[in-house]
């Protein structure tokens, strides 16, 4: 419902300014909800996988042996990127936010997600997708993506995953 409302609104704010760029998040949180959400043919061909008729499947976004299971309160989950299915709902997201109109994505505490991804295959993987995706689709052909890392940066290969790093100023 709120991808459905967010492509009513996007045209509206962009008819008042076409330059604005709006921006979305993908944050380091899933919830059960999830379970109701169909997974897209696209997703699963974007990852190189068979396609089936089936939802997303929230349990199988988590961490092996439930590292940050029910961290944000019951049924509100730390995703691991390294996960097939964390990938299918991150790319899911981020096409879906490109289609209604969104230029910027944020990506939350990034370092919560990629426990099991300390060469950042993962990260990279999913984000050169979305990536791919906005050169194709995106109204400028460009996705800017940032996240929360306070480790100085997600770098692989010498090359720095996000476009910019923010964190929120907590007086």
């Amino acid at each position: 419902q709120n991808l459905e409302r967010a492509k009513r609104q996007v045209p509206l704010v962009h008819a008042a300014d076409p330059d604005l760029i709006l921006q979305a998040c993908i944050f380091e949180i899933v919830t059960t909800q999830v379970d109701r959400v169909p997974v897209p043919d696209w997703a699963f061909v974007a990852l190189g996988q068979p396609v089936e008729k089936r939802n997303f499947r929230h349990a199988d976004m988590l961490y092996p042996g439930g590292r940050f299971k029910d961290h944000w309160g019951s049924g509100n989950s730390v995703p691991d990127v390294s996960r097939l299915e964390t990938k299918l709902w991150f790319y899911f997201l981020g096409a879906s936010f490109i289609d209604a109109g969104c230029e910027a994505i944020h990506l939350g505490q990034t370092e919560l997600m990629n426990g099991n991804d300390k060469n950042l295959d993962h990260y990279s993987l999913v984000l050169a997708l979305i990536r791919g995706y906005a050169a194709k689709h995106a109204r400028r052909h460009m996705v800017i993506l940032d996240s929360h890392v306070p480790s100085g940066g997600l770098v692989k290969d010498g090359q720095l995953l996000m476009d910019f790093h923010s964190f929120p100023l907590r007086i």
